[in-house]
């Protein structure tokens, strides 16, 4: 089987998150000896000095400066990548479940949860209803995308609906074929229902 992560992976993911977190703190602690130099600055001026508005100014720049930065680096940057360790970590001890489907298609790509994937539709056997159903299995982005025909039966492991890892077992153009003529057929159905 061709392994999607690796162990590597958690741990990289997780000094990148400390050290994105420590640029927010070293920022943080900037900000902060901006704020008391310009406190000591405006305490240590005469009553009515001239400059008293300019540490103030600068307060109140370096303050807006801050607040946009704080919002866009936790707001994107950072989320970003504590979602994806999020991920990977529940990977690392979550369920796992091997299907064999049949590949039929890539969709476009999605954000879910803060993280990129890759949207492949699989089409699996349901037990319960005795029909074939379609899956959306969702691949990590930052990896290299599975290369899979339409037809294409794979066996692959997955978290949820996040593939871990995959086969190719075999190949079936016939049923591609009569997936399509069903689905055409069901849109046909639904358009003379209206």
């Amino acid at each position: 089987m061709t392994v999607i992560f690796h162990d590597g992976d958690l741990v990289s993911s997780y000094s990148q998150k400390r050290r994105l977190f420590w640029i927010y703190m070293a920022t943080a602690a900037a900000m902060a000896a901006l704020l008391i130099g310009c406190i000591v600055w405006f305490v240590s001026m005469p009553y009515k000095d001239e400059l008293a508005y300019l540490p103030q100014l600068i307060l109140c720049a370096g303050a807006c400066v801050f607040v946009i930065f704080s919002y866009v680096f936790l707001g994107i940057k950072y989320q970003r990548v504590r979602k994806y360790y999020k991920m990977l970590a529940s990977l690392s001890v979550g369920i796992k479940h091997v299907n064999n489907s049949y590949f039929l298609r890539y969709e476009a790509p999605e954000l879910k949860d803060s993280v990129d994937y890759y949207v492949l539709t699989m089409c699996e056997w349901s037990k319960k209803k005795s029909l074939y159903l379609d899956r959306k299995i969702y691949c990590d982005k930052e990896k290299p995308l599975p290369v899979f025909k339409a037809g294409d039966k794979v066996r692959y492991l997955t978290h949820g609906n996040i593939m871990i890892s995959y086969e190719t077992v075999g190949h079936d153009d016939s049923f591609v074929t009569e997936r399509t003529a069903e689905e055409e057929g069901k849109i046909l159905v639904k358009q003379e229902k209206k």
